[in-house]
């Protein structure tokens, strides 16, 4: 056993196993550009420090946009034991920004970082109000004032809750939040404490719910307040219920909220609630109920601007209720079927007739409230609330559904003439922003989309004023971090807010990426990143990495490329066609295809391949070198690797680990009663005697998603059977297994190391024994 860094680490060893803010900002950056820069090598610890902007809240006219920009390097350390105590705020501290958009002026309210919860402007954009945590002190109320550029603090006469939402009045005099009192949080904590330290812990089936499901549902009891940011002062709308979500009408006349009335843990949804939604005068009184649980369970709603109408889908019909309706209506009736031979059968043959009732989705509102958008594999209808009748604007090929087009409604523009949406074209990196005109015959994307902007750069986080005047988004050319920019509402004019990683990367040479094609095994086309290491040499093979999860298409910075990229290494992310039922054949035949594409395109070194991934990824990996010896080396992170044991583990994460196989991710299909020797057949540690290549195994003592036994498994089973395995485990990290700056660099340094042992080795022998 070895310690290294200062903060706990233990390793196992086998024995086997030796655009512009302004005009002058612009031309300082080109400037910079045209200066020769020293090449330096990108390192682990640069991975920590690339910065990435969110967006806190974008003003109502688009002039002001408050941004949090945050680096992991700031936020390494976690107290990974306290997870699933309610009143634990993990830290994510941010520099806060508030850009002009029009100008790219920045003002910073804070001089240092801080864990910013919410963020709300008020309607006429001169404040923006702030909650913040920082130390488990009480949560904290905070106003910048933007047209004075001052911070002032709201007086704390009430317990603001840590998950409060932020809204202001259509006066911009209070704001709606909601309250809970430290006496509630003692009790959370001291429940918390009980279930971790005991002494006694008892658990019973006649309970209702799973102890830590319970516990999770603590810090929904809440008070509903209008707070006055001046005084402080604050006046009760609804008070102390089980609130899982609330929103205010945009007259603040109302205050809508879900009530989490579920009476047992629910097997079927991870976290599964049942919310009766209910409506309250914002003077107070008692709250009326507008839809009853039983009618919203497992639906998302969809609001109207007003917030007096949502609408959502269920079982693929369309419905639609204002708050003072009796009950909701289906904007895409289906005929009435229930105890006809007509309905019995469609009933048994669901999900697999192509005559079947078309199955939509909600878009959203016009601002109006008036029509909705709605969407089907089909293609895109206009509903007219009132009487339900719908128009065609936009026409897909379900039959060709991995063929069309991905387009992904944004917002109505206010005058209700065009829907604004995302593009991304299905066989190349064609992204951008697209405008779908309204009052015009529908026909396919090509015909009825007009582009606003339309390229191979990666467009995020697109966001539109409430005006309809201004965009903002993040936009990245796919090889360096994006950048927060903004732009008029027809793309004329585009401007570079932020520039976050000018310094840090200066000098550093990037991995170029190209989107690659191949065919799995049974020749299904699929898609995959491919990262070149820095100054390829065509033709030159390469030691090649495989980063496994699911499926990959677009690129878009990432660190821990960038940092094998540097090393020499390229770095291919593929894709696979997870099957229900049998989904680990997916990896062994779309990795195995993908690594055979990259030797042909003369790439990969067939030598010199290796494997890792994260979570669902180093599941994959596993189970993946039980089923091919391509691979010389090979790295899990906090993967699972036996599927019955890790069925039941993990109560913190309440039912999210039986959820998983059966109806989830792992995609088994069933239960373990039902189906054991699918469990059987993917559990990586039943078949670890195939395994022949070396494998790096990663845990955190405190994950609490894929718990370190399981690492423990792989670990003693390959050592016992001689095979060449080293377990790293980090006794503070949880599923993020590193948990300070020095772990994560050790973390990042013992990976490359792995690879550089088995990938480069033999390649230096060999060039040494020829010289």
């Amino acid at each position: 056993m070895h310690l290294t860094s200062r903060r706990p680490l233990v390793i196992l060893l086998a024995v086997a196993c030796a655009v512009p803010l302004a005009a002058s900002r612009e031309a300082a950056r080109e400037t910079a550009a045209a200066a020769p820069q020293a090449a330096r090598e990108f390192t682990a610890e640069d991975m920590l420090k690339v910065s990435t902007a969110s967006v806190l809240d974008l003003s109502d006219e688009g002039r002001r946009v408050a941004v949090g920009v945050r680096r992991a390097y700031d936020n390494a350390e976690v107290d990974n034991r306290r997870f699933g105590d309610p009143t634990y705020v993990a830290p994510s501290l941010v520099k806060v920004m508030v850009i002009d958009t029009a100008s790219g002026a920045i003002d910073a309210p804070f001089k240092d970082l801080v864990n910013v919860r919410q963020a709300a402007w008020s309607h006429d954009g001169r404040r923006l109000a702030l909650l913040t945590v920082a130390n488990d002190r009480p949560p904290a109320l905070v106003i910048w004032d933007a047209e004075r550029k001052t911070l002032s603090d709201v007086p704390r006469t009430v317990p603001v809750a840590a998950g409060s939402g932020l809204d202001w009045t259509a006066d911009d005099a209070r704001l709606i939040v909601s309250l809970r009192a430290p006496a509630q949080d003692a009790a959370a904590a001291a429940r918390f404490k009980a279930l971790t330290d005991g002494p006694i812990i008892v658990q019973s089936s006649k309970d209702p719910f799973l102890d830590w499901d319970d516990l999770q549902r603590a810090t929904r009891t809440r008070t509903i307040a209008a707070l006055n940011p001046a005084s402080g002062a604050a006046t009760t709308i609804v008070a102390d219920r089980k609130i899982s979500s609330y929103r205010v009408t945009r007259d603040s006349r109302l205050v809508t909220f879900l009530e989490d009335v579920t009476e047992k843990t629910d097997y079927d949804v991870i976290g599964g609630t049942m919310n009766a939604l209910r409506a309250i005068d914002i003077v107070g009184g008692t709250p009326r109920t507008v839809a009853e649980a039983k009618d919203l369970k497992d639906v998302q709603l969809r609001w109207s601007d007003d917030g007096r109408a949502f609408a959502y889908a269920k079982k693929g019909e369309v419905f639609v209720q204002g708050i003072d309706d009796a009950g909701p209506r289906s904007l895409t009736p289906r005929p009435d079927t229930k105890g006809t031979k007509e309905g019995e059968e469609a009933k048994k043959n669901e999900g697999t007739r192509k005559d079947e009732p078309e199955s939509f989705s909600v878009g959203p509102f016009s601002r109006d409230g008036t029509k909705l958008l709605i969407t089907s594999k089909k293609g895109w209808y206009i509903a007219t609330i009132a009487d339900a009748q719908r128009t065609p604007v936009l026409t897909l090929d379900p039959d060709k559904e991995d063929k069309n087009p991905k387009v992904a409604a944004l917002e109505w523009a206010p005058d209700g003439s065009s829907i604004y949406a995302t593009y991304s074209a299905p066989d190349r990196w064609e992204r951008g922003v697209v405008r779908l005109p309204l009052g015009r015959p529908a026909g396919p994307a090509a015909s009825v989309l007009e582009p606003l902007v339309r390229d191979t750069r990666l467009y995020s986080g697109v966001q539109l004023s409430r005006s309809g005047g201004t965009f903002v988004f993040n936009l990245s050319d796919g090889d360096r971090p994006a950048d927060l920019f903004t732009a008029d509402r027809d793309f004329k004019s585009v401007r570079r807010l932020t520039d976050l990683n000018a310094a840090l990367l200066a000098g550093v040479p990037l991995p170029r990426s190209e989107l690659i094609a191949y065919r799995d095994a049974d020749g299904k086309e699929l898609y995959g990143v491919l990262r070149y290491p820095v100054n390829y040499v065509k033709g030159q093979k390469y030691p090649t990495v495989f980063e496994l999860y699911e499926t990959f298409f677009d690129n878009g910075f990432n660190a821990r490329a960038t940092f094998l990229a540097n090393h020499g290494y390229a770095v291919f992310h593929p894709s696979v066609n997870l099957v229900v039922g049998r989904p680990g054949e997916a990896w062994v035949k779309g990795v195995t295809s993908a690594a055979n594409r990259l030797i042909d395109l003369g790439v990969a070194d067939p030598d010199r391949l290796g494997v890792h991934g994260t979570s669902y990824g180093g599941y994959a990996t596993v189970l993946l070198i039980t089923q091919t010896d391509r691979f010389k080396a090979a790295v899990n992170v906090s993967g699972k690797v036996d599927m019955v044991s890790f069925y039941t583990d993990s109560p913190r994460l309440g039912v999210r680990n039986t959820h998983a196989p059966e109806k989830s991710q792992d995609r088994i299909g069933g239960t373990l009663w039902e189906y054991p020797e699918r469990y059987l057949d993917h559990s990586a540690i039943l078949h670890a005697d195939r395994i022949k290549t070396p494998l790096l195994t990663i845990s955190g003592d405190q994950d609490p998603n894929v718990p370190a036994s399981q690492s423990r498994e792989i670990y003693y089973a390959l050592r016992r059977l001689n095979k060449e395995v080293e377990w790293v485990r980090y006794v503070n990290g949880a599923h993020r297994p590193p948990n300070s700056v020095a772990e994560s660099v050790d973390f990042e340094n013992r990976i490359l190391a792995w690879y550089d042992k088995y990938l480069k080795a033999d390649a230096s022998k060999k060039k040494t024994s020829t010289q």
